[in-house]
């Protein structure tokens, strides 16, 4: 049995459609055969904007990502959130990467400057 709301080959022996769950019966049988219901293709989301970003929106994405936390999280929204512009996201995604070489090298640096000076007044105290 056909069904008459979404056109999806239910057995004889169903009451409801197994896709939709419209009832099914006979008088709906005929007129989903008389419809000839034709399903329509899925709509696919297509990117809005996919032109070059001028050098005033790079100016001002720039302005943006210097504002503490708040650049951060926008970073995050264009680099993984949906209808960006593309170029607008692989721009988001390269400060990230930026962004994660600059936390480790700081860290390093930070690690190695310690080590240092714990060094240097170890020498010192014990010198005496």
């Amino acid at each position: 049995m056909i069904c008459p709301n979404c056109g999806t080959n239910n057995s004889d022996s169903t009451k409801f459609c197994i896709t939709c769950g419209a009832r099914l019966d006979a008088g709906a049988q005929q007129a989903a055969q008389q419809a000839d219901y034709q399903p329509s293709a899925p709509v696919v989301m297509q990117p809005m904007n996919n032109q070059p970003l001028t050098t005033g929106q790079f100016f001002l994405m720039d302005l943006i990502l210097a504002i503490p936390l708040v650049g951060l999280i926008m970073c995050f929204v264009w680099a993984f959130g949906d209808g960006s512009n593309p170029n607008r996201k692989a721009w988001a995604k390269a400060k990230l990467i930026w962004i994660l070489i600059g936390v480790v090298l700081t860290i390093l640096f930070v690690v190695l400057f310690a080590g240092v000076f714990a060094s240097i007044v170890n020498r010192i105290a014990y010198s005496y």
